[in-house]
């Protein structure tokens, strides 16, 4: 059985930039979708279920302290009532156990700890909680490990403690967290290659530290290659992390250019029929003009205004606001 994940701010919106205007600090990608394949608990439950599910957390067999794992893991998707009588029970020592020492019988264990805890941060009331509680550093160490389906579920957690939580986002990387998710950027798995590329945008949002240090360990060149990938979620939020990597930040707008990141946007713009795609292609458009006379005349010679005006008359409102703010940059020049 899989479990769901929502590591996105409450109102479980698709990621997507969220500034309706030039002069924004951030496009703002900060919530995921959930992952297709996984099927999530929705609605309340009653605490009794959720006591039962503690205790089994706590039990000597790793294969039913695994179960509850993700059991609690789809009850958490949804609520955040749930999501805090799970923390408020004392459920958090016992998923950190399971990150620290997962049992050889069971391969799914961490994954199922990481991708409970990454829901259960989705409750802004518990970020700073579960982000004290040592859960950080120990999915840090799991996304390192040689476990990438744990640490595909790890960098999701981390991007859920760092969704409107500016102290986590700079926690996450002083623990060390952004070269490992740089490497999984390289995966072969995309749901790997998505969670990283989530975290890594969160990551550099109203974070220049952050932004200096993705870039310069290398996470540009990957990202862009994304871009080309068929998988429509990789798309999405490698264009949301090249758009909030590049907010403001002369150096990573220079590097995206040079790396070859211009005419690979302006393809997918002009190629994909998405909104949720369109829409953090057109914001990093926007942002990668910005005060840049280099990008904007780059985007200009690749045709981009024409397919820009013509997103700008779409009904749903973060895709209008994105071309609208993308064409304003490039005819002001």
């Amino acid at each position: 059985g899989g479990f769901g994940t929502s590591n996105r701010s409450p109102g479980h919106q698709p990621a997507r930039p969220q500034g309706q205007t030039p002069d924004y600090e951030d496009l703002n990608g900060s919530d995921e979708e959930e992952d297709e394949d996984d099927e999530a608990y929705g609605g309340s439950t009653h605490s009794g279920v959720i006591e039962g599910l503690l205790m089994m957390l706590t039990s000597v067999d790793p294969t039913e302290k695994a179960k509850a794992a993700a059991a609690l893991c789809n009850i958490c998707s949804e609520t955040d009532e749930n999501r805090e009588l799970v923390v408020q029970q004392g459920g958090l020592p016992s998923l950190i156990e399971m990150l620290v020492n997962p049992s050889p019988e069971v391969p799914f264990m961490q994954s199922a700890a990481a991708a409970c805890i990454c829901n259960l941060a989705a409750n802004v009331n518990s970020k700073e909680y579960i982000a004290d509680s040592g859960a950080l550093q120990v999915l840090v160490d799991v996304l390192g490990s040689d476990n990438q389906a744990a640490g595909a579920q790890a960098a999701g957690a981390l991007w859920s403690l760092c969704v409107d939580n500016d102290s986590n986002k700079q926690r996450v990387a002083d623990a060390g967290a952004i070269i490992p998710l740089i490497s999984l950027l390289n995966s072969p798995d995309t749901f790997a290659q998505s969670q990283s590329a989530g975290a890594l945008s969160e990551c550099s949002i109203r974070n220049d530290t952050n932004k200096r240090l993705i870039s310069e360990h290398g996470a540009i060149v990957p990202l862009v290659k994304m871009l080309n990938s068929s998988d429509l979620s990789v798309q999405r939020l490698a264009s949301c992390a090249l758009c909030n990597v590049c907010a403001n930040h002369e150096g990573n707008k220079k590097q995206a250019r040079l790396v070859g990141a211009l005419p690979v946007l302006v393809r997918l713009i002009s190629a994909s029929q998405v909104p949720e795609v369109l829409s953090p292609v057109a914001g990093a458009i926007c942002n990668l003009s910005m005060k840049c006379a280099e990008n904007k005349a780059e985007f200009v010679q690749l045709g981009a205004v024409p397919i820009l005006q013509q997103l700008v008359s779409s009904p749903i409102p973060s895709l209008h606001g994105n071309a609208l703010a993308a064409l304003e940059q490039l005819e002001d020049i």
